[in-house]
């Protein structure tokens, strides 16, 4: 019995996984119709990654992928990405002095191709991390959803203070 217990502590003290506390995320966001919006895929707790693989799904009939470009953590990372496969974005990246932090990794691009109120899951099919040492890490997984609303939550915004700067303007005129 004492042989079998010392086996199992090897075993966890061995284990190629590195169980360690990193979590990759996106979290949910919504444009208008024909916008092209940018999702990040964030890292929280990235401890020298060396390498990540990513396969997020999403559905085609309400958003299509346009593009892949490097978020603030993955500056120095060569990243190979491919986004014809509708429903599939394939993300490959490596970086040789090591992802440290927390942030975005990298961004997507989103074309908002459905109706308003539509809404897709973007969900991780795959994520394989491994470290500077080439020992595989373990993250935890979390997806979003991207909705098509009636407006843009920017330019809703964007709106009121181009509204208000007519507003200013028209009373500096008034006022002269």
């Amino acid at each position: 019995m004492k042989m079998l217990l010392f086996g199992a502590a090897l075993l966890c003290f061995i284990s190629p996984a590195c169980a360690a506390s990193l979590t990759v995320s996106i979290a949910d966001a919504g444009a208008a119709p024909g916008n092209t919006v940018m999702i990040p895929i964030k890292l929280q707790g990235a401890d020298n990654i060396g390498s990540m693989d990513i396969v997020l799904a999403y559905d085609s009939s309400v958003l299509q992928a346009t593009g892949v470009e490097a978020g603030d953590l993955g500056k120095n990372a060569f990243i190979e990405s491919g986004t014809k496969t509708p429903g599939k974005v394939v993300i490959a990246l490596a970086d040789a002095s090591g992802i440290n932090g927390d942030g975005s990794v990298v961004l997507v691009s989103f074309l908002m191709k459905g109706e308003a109120g539509s809404s897709s899951p973007l969900t991780f099919e795959e994520v394989s991390v491994h470290n500077l040492d080439l020992v595989e890490v373990l993250p935890t997984v979390r997806g979003g959803s991207l909705a098509v609303s009636e407006t843009s939550p920017a330019g809703g915004y964007a709106d009121s203070c181009l509204l208000l700067l007519a507003v200013l303007g028209l009373a500096t005129f008034v006022t002269r």
